[in-house]
């Protein structure tokens, strides 16, 4: 906080750095002002790399994965409860023409609220993704991924719900979303941060995503479920569907809400 762009943050890092030296001095005793922080965000933020625009329809990109994942999550199982070497286990999933007795085992009997075993903790992906802010208040919550998300602009368009429209608001909406977009532009060329703060949450924003499969596992039952807002639903269905085109094998054994991430959009957005 002490670092942060906004000066209002760093207040607030001083109070509670003044609040915490009463009580747990030791812990905050090399809290300060991070020059490599400041100095290398600036100049990282001052390079220029050109103008990129959004590629139509390219809103979850899997970018990376592990293409060997499944053999590597079913040979650690196999590999925490034997004695043989890694490399033993993974050359024997390696050899197995049918791997399914192997995946049901280790994953068949997961229910509803079990964690799955963290072998699958071996198997990792990289996503790039772009979602509405509300979706991504929700997405920042699962702690056990690292995230980069980039400053919160209008400039990656807004989602429309269609329940705002069925209520006949769906002209003022776009009205003042409009007005929201004329007015960051201005406040951006006073301060690209303070302008985030007039941002509806409405308006999407770009997040690099690299996790597990076992947050994997816990991301999309969670997020998919029936309870769930319907715009972070729609990213957790997509992840899914993602994972499972190169995953299938265990994949198929993450408990979710019946639906799609396209029938998310039919039911429960006007325009994204």
């Amino acid at each position: 906080m002490l670092s942060h762009p906004l000066a209002e943050v760093r207040q607030i890092g001083e109070r509670v750095k003044e609040v915490s030296k009463a009580e747990t001095p030791t812990l905050v005793k090399y809290a300060d002002v991070n020059a490599y922080m400041v100095e290398t965000m600036k100049e990282i933020e001052e390079l220029e790399t050109g103008d990129w625009k959004v590629e139509s329809g390219k809103w979850c990109s899997l970018i990376e994965y592990d293409k060997d994942g499944e053999n590597k999550v079913l040979a650690a199982a196999l590999y925490r409860f034997g004695e043989m070497s890694y490399e033993n286990a993974l050359d024997y999933v390696k050899s197995l023409n049918d791997k399914e007795y192997l995946a049901q085992t280790l994953l068949g009997k997961l229910d509803k609220f079990d964690v799955p075993l963290r072998e699958l903790e071996y198997c990792n992906y990289t996503f790039d993704l772009i979602m509405d802010q509300g979706a991504y208040a929700e997405f920042k919550r699962h702690r056990m991924m690292s995230q980069t998300a980039q400053r919160l602009t209008t400039r990656l368009g807004f989602t429309t719900p269609r329940l705002i429209t069925e209520a006949g608001f769906g002209s003022q909406y776009e009205a003042v979303m409009e007005s929201a977009i004329q007015m960051y532009e201005k406040l951006y060329q006073f301060n690209p941060d303070v302008a985030q703060y007039i941002v509806p949450n409405g308006f999407n924003r770009r997040v690099l995503a690299q996790f597990n499969l076992r947050e994997a596992f816990a991301f999309c039952q969670l997020r998919s479920a029936a309870n769930a807002h319907f715009s972070i639903r729609r990213v957790a269905q997509k992840i899914y569907e993602e994972i499972s085109s190169v995953h299938p094998l265990l994949a198929k054994y993450m408990k979710r809400h019946d639906e799609t991430w396209q029938s998310v959009e039919e039911n429960h957005f006007v325009k994204i």
